[in-house]
C-alpha cells in the first residue's frame, strides 16, 4: 500500500497543539463558524467547511461532518481512518501505524474501536441516555427506505455492546459505501426530528445514531472487523506528545484483542 494514499485524520473542533506522527492528519470540523483570520492562524489542518460539505451542521452532527467531508472531497485516499484529538487507535505510549492498520486489513474489512459494553442492551443504553423516539423514527426510517437491513437493526438494537466514537480505517471504497448509506439515512432522520427542546449534548443526535447505524451495517454485511484499543489521551496522562516520544508500532499478534479478526453474525443474541 502506497503510503501517500492512506491518511488517519484526526477530527477535532478546537487547536491541539501536539504534533502527529507521519501521515495523520488534522480535520477541523465545524470550521464554517471559523473567521477568516482564525483557520489562516491554523497552520497543518484542512478544513471541513471547503467544497461538498455540511460544516454548518457539526452541532448536531458531530465528527460526522468530518466523514461527509472525507467521502465527499478525498478521492485519492485508498485508505482512510477517523480518530479523534483526544482518542487514538492504540495503547498507552503506542499509537496505531499506517503499516499496523495495513496488517489487519489484509484480514478485515474495517478496523474499529473496541467493542464498548452497555448495560441491557444497545436499544435500552440508548432510551435511558437519549430520547427514545429518535430511536423510534430511525427505526421506521429504516424500515421504510432499507427494509433489507430491518432485521439487522432489530438485531443490533438486542446486543450488548457497541463498537464506540465512530472511529474506523477501511478502504475508501467500504467508507464510501457505508457514508451513502449513512448519510441517506441520517439526512431523512433529520428532516423528521424535532431537536427544538434539546440542549446542547442532546442536539448531537446524529453523532449519537450514527454510532448505532455502524453496528447495523457491520451486521448486515457481515463484515469483517480488527477490534483495537482505544487510548484517551485527556485520562491517560502516561501519553507522551513530542514528536520523539512518538512509537509508532506494526501490529503484532498480541495487539488483537482475544476475539482477534472476526466477522459480525447476525444473530439475534446480546454477544
Amino acid at each position: 500500500m502506497d503510503s501517500k494514499t492512506f491518511h488517519i485524520y484526526v477530527i477535532t473542533h478546537k487547536p491541539f497543539p501536539f504534533p502527529l506522527p507521519p501521515h495523520y492528519q488534522k480535520l477541523y470540523v465545524g470550521a464554517a463558524r471559523l473567521a477568516p483570520e482564525e483557520k489562516a492562524s491554523l497552520k497543518g489542518y484542512v478544513f471541513d467547511d471547503s467544497g461538498v460539505n455540511i460544516s454548518e451542521k457539526n452541532s448536531s452532527y458531530c465528527e460526522l461532518t468530518g466523514l461527509y467531508w472525507l467521502w465527499k472531497n478525498q478521492p485519492d485516499d485508498a485508505i482512510v481512518g477517523i480518530t479523534h484529538y483526544r482518542r487514538f487507535f492504540g495503547k498507552p505510549g503506542k499509537y496505531l501505524s499506517i503499516e499496523g492498520a495495513s496488517r489487519l486489513l489484509q484480514k478485515a474489512d474495517m478496523v474499529v474501536a473496541r467493542r464498548q459494553w452497555v448495560e441491557g442492551n444497545v436499544k435500552v443504553h440508548f432510551e435511558t441516555f437519549h430520547c427514545k423516539e429518535d430511536l423510534r423514527l430511525l427505526r421506521s426510517i429504516i424500515q421504510k427506505k432499507y427494509p433489507e437491513c430491518l432485521d439487522s437493526f432489530d438485531c443490533a438494537m438486542s446486543k450488548c455492546f457497541l463498537f464506540s466514537y465512530n472511529m474506523m480505517v477501511c478502504r475508501k471504497e467500504v467508507f464510501d459505501a457505508y457514508c451513502v448509506w449513512l448519510f441517506d439515512i441520517l439526512e431523512e432522520c433529520e428532516g423528521q426530528a424535532d431537536l427544538s427542546a434539546y440542549d446542547d449534548y442532546q442536539k448531537r443526535i446524529f453523532g449519537f445514531l450514527a454510532e448505532r447505524l455502524l453496528l447495523v451495517y457491520l451486521l448486515h454485511h457481515q463484515m469483517k472487523v480488527a477490534e483495537v484499543p482505544v487510548l484517551e489521551t485527556e485520562l491517560d496522562k502516561s501519553a507522551k506528545w513530542a514528536s520523539d516520544k512518538w512509537k509508532m508500532i506494526t501490529v503484532a499478534k498480541n495487539f488483537f484483542t482475544n476475539r482477534g479478526v472476526g466477522t459480525m453474525r447476525y444473530r439475534r443474541k446480546g454477544r
